[in-house]
């Protein structure tokens, strides 16, 4: 009887350790492969589709037929390529009708299990000609999509790492990046409609403001016809807490009609 007992506890504690082992797999190991395995393929796909952005930006003043031609014939609704060298950050960007969609989707519109894909804000203009244009991706595990905008909270790296590259359709403008703000979701950094000179004004006030550090000396150096590029990702300082990037497209980019 003795011998049953232990028997019955031997086999109780197997099942108990499978059972954890299944329930490690199913909610730590398989959703971290799901997700390597779509940041393979993302990453992959990109390397077939990058813009030719160095050549193009040597010719800066050629109007080329599309640079992004490749990566439309993965999703139309491709905007542009961000770049920022020495980083991880080089990748296209779409543009949904809302601010929800490539936060769980990839490139090609289907579900790639919460890597999404950065994209522009639905409110901004889809040729960047805007006041500002706001640009989001998640912050992943080995500094994956946007992780290295964590990077910039660091002003002697964002010295040597402020220029990156913005491809559209027709010719790579650069962006000189400038301030960067730790802040929460709901932050006057993400207002997206401007309707007059003054609400610019305030606009660009508050950044400097509000900006764990700039590059700048002032507002002065700024006026409201500028092109502003805003690179958003969740960073983890505290609850909630977005980091923001923040950058001049140069040169102004003229509106398509």
């Amino acid at each position: 009887m003795k011998g049953k007992a232990v028997l019955a506890f031997i086999i109780m504690l197997v099942c108990a350790g499978a059972y954890c082992a299944y329930r490690y797999y199913k909610e730590d190991v398989l959703p971290q492969k799901q997700i390597d395995d779509a940041y393979d393929e993302a990453t992959e796909l990109f390397g077939q589709i990058r813009p030719e952005t160095r050549k193009a930006e040597i010719d800066a003043e050629v109007v080329h037929d599309d640079l992004l031609s490749d990566a439309k014939k993965v999703n139309n609704r491709v905007v542009g390529w961000i770049s920022i060298p020495d980083t991880h950050i080089d990748f296209p960007i779409a543009q949904a009708d809302d601010n929800d969609f490539y936060l769980h989707n990839g490139l090609d519109g289907t579900y790639n299990y919460e890597l999404g894909c950065p994209f522009l804000d639905y409110r901004c203009e889809f040729d960047f000609s805007g006041f500002n244009s706001i640009v989001y991706a998640h912050h992943m595990t080995e500094q994956r999509m946007f992780a290295d905008i964590s990077l910039f909270t660091d002003s002697t790296f964002m010295k040597e790492h402020s220029k990156g590259y913005l491809t559209l359709h027709d010719r790579v403008y650069s962006v000189k990046f400038f301030a960067y703000l730790n802040v929460y979701p709901t932050a006057p950094v993400y207002h997206a409609i401007f309707m007059t000179a003054p609400d610019k004004k305030e606009y660009l006030e508050y950044i400097f403001k509000e900006a764990k550090y700039t590059q700048m000396t002032g507002i002065e150096e700024l006026d409201e016809n500028v092109n502003l590029l805003l690179l958003s990702t969740c960073t983890y300082e505290y609850n909630d807490a977005r980091g923001v990037l923040v950058g001049v497209i140069e040169p102004k980019i003229e509106k398509q009609e």
